[in-house]
């Protein structure tokens, strides 16, 4: 089995634009098909590859996936052999100006897991003898890894062309490892609020991204694209990942609805592969517009996104409505997930600012009030959900299921019982309290949960 892969690891600058983003959007305009990824819990970064490049991005970490063989499986039910399959991850950084740098552990988990090719993307602001400096402190982190080579690197926001030149010499004289280029210091970009990035503020929010792709194609000489394809393909063996279980029992007869709304994308369709890979057939349910399937429903998901962008809609859609109260009783599958989780819940408490209408009232199905918040966060607590008590999802206090903490709302809880899931932070393991309501074959959490670290458990969920 052939898998063209490759991983552009991007040093951590807050409030910039990952080289990645900007590197798929020039590969796609050069004609590359490809299949994208996002190695680490970046909703901007996601979004702007989805908007940019037009299709759907899989979010691909490493702690969320709980393992190496749940993520080759994700990685292998997601991935095409005819594409490029391009996975964006954050290389690390420094703690303090004069500190080390720190290579995140996702990108060393993510280059061991996928045994592919990896290129770092370094700042080049600084003089030539520290960006040197700090490549030697990357080369070494990686290589120290079994099965980890470095062969090119590419720098961004070198200060001029002369700069850029005492760096390529002095790494060249220095690693065994190729410089691809560089991306001008013009050509970065300020990260665009997560809440721009939908309706009408879209097309300008990515304005900036697409221009600079396409200056970037047609400068010469400024960056060499044909490493890239000819990375990817230096070790396309792909051992195929075992399944780590079955497909459901009734295979190819049961439909889950997906609602479809682009606000409620920022998950990325992980969940859709697992549902597909399980025997499941996705049917897609848009929040606007009319329904164009007659086929029986047997479970609902309803993934995470803004939720409070899109509250309305959900209330005035009376083909979901109706599945969700079938489904109220329990007895059918249901997984509403992170900003989403407030339509399950009682009183909805919109952002202070107004601008999204008055507090409302939510279906009820399941005991908490929902508080949204409009101001967003570009850092996103992981934590595994538990439960005491037997139950379709959680079988006992030796499983879980891990996820991380939607930034934009927060549930109240009304009553802590045995419906409850509680959550631990990762990687402490302190106790943060309850998270995620069940009733049923019903569960609700303020968290975008990953399957994928508990395939087994999710396949039960979904049989009954």
């Amino acid at each position: 089995m052939n898998l063209p892969r490759l991983i552009i690891a991007d040093e951590q600058r807050p409030g910039k634009i990952m080289s990645g983003v900007l590197i798929a959007n020039v590969l796609k305009n050069m004609g590359y098909k490809l299949r994208l990824f996002m190695g680490n819990v970046d909703e901007v970064s996601l979004r702007l590859l989805q908007l940019t490049c037009n299709q759907p991005v899989t979010l691909l970490d490493p702690e969320l996936c709980d393992g190496r063989s749940n993520l080759r499986w994700l990685f292998q039910q997601a991935a095409s052999p005819d594409c490029l399959n391009l996975v964006i991850t954050t290389l690390g950084g420094r703690w303090m100006k004069d500190s080390p740098f720190r290579v995140s552990k996702e990108c060393v988990l993510l280059t061991e897991w996928l045994e592919c090719e990896i290129i770092p993307v370094i700042f080049g602001d600084a003089s030539s003898t520290l960006t040197v400096r700090a490549l030697n402190e990357i080369l070494s982190s990686l290589r120290k890894n079994d099965g980890i080579d470095v062969h090119g690197v590419l720098f961004r926001s070198v200060l001029n062309d002369r700069e850029y030149e005492l760096v390529d010499r002095e790494a060249g004289r220095l690693f065994t490892v190729i410089s691809v280029g560089s991306i001008p210091k013009n050509m970065d970009r300020d990260a665009p609020l997560l809440t721009d990035m939908f309706f009408d503020k879209a097309k300008q929010s990515i304005f900036p991204v697409k221009s600079a792709a396409l200056q970037l194609v047609n400068m010469d000489f400024q960056v060499n694209w044909a490493f890239f394809g000819a990375l990817a393909n230096l070790n396309t063996n792909w051992t195929p990942q075992a399944r780590m279980c079955e497909p459901i029992t009734d295979s190819g007869k049961v439909n889950i609805a997906v609602a479809r709304h682009e606000t409620l994308t920022l998950g990325g369709d992980g969940t859709e592969h697992l549902l597909r890979v399980l025997g499941c057939n996705v049917v897609e349910v848009p929040l606007e517009g009319d329904i164009i399937h007659n086929v029986p429903i047997h479970g609902v998901y309803i993934p995470h996104g803004i939720g409070y962008l899109a509250i309305r809609k959900f209330f005035s859609n009376i083909y979901l409505k109706t599945m969700i109260s079938r489904a109220s009783n329990g007895n059918s599958f249901m997984m509403v997930e992170g900003g989403s989780a407030p339509i399950l819940g009682e009183k909805i408490t919109m952002p202070d600012s107004g601008e999204y209408g008055p507090d409302m009232q939510g279906f009820g199905v399941l005991p908490y009030d929902s508080v949204y918040r409009s101001q967003q966060t570009s850092v996103f607590r992981k934590a595994a959900a538990t439960r005491k008590k037997l139950n379709p999802l959680i079988s006992g206090t030796q499983e879980w299921i891990w996820g991380y903490f939607s930034s934009g709302m927060r549930l109240e809880s009304k009553t802590a019982g045995d419906e409850c899931l509680e959550t631990r932070e990762i990687p402490d393991g302190r106790r943060i309290g309850v998270d995620a309501w069940c009733k049923g074959r019903i569960l609700a959490s303020s968290m975008r949960l990953e399957p994928w670290s508990a395939p087994i458990s999710f396949r039960r969920w979904l049989e009954g």
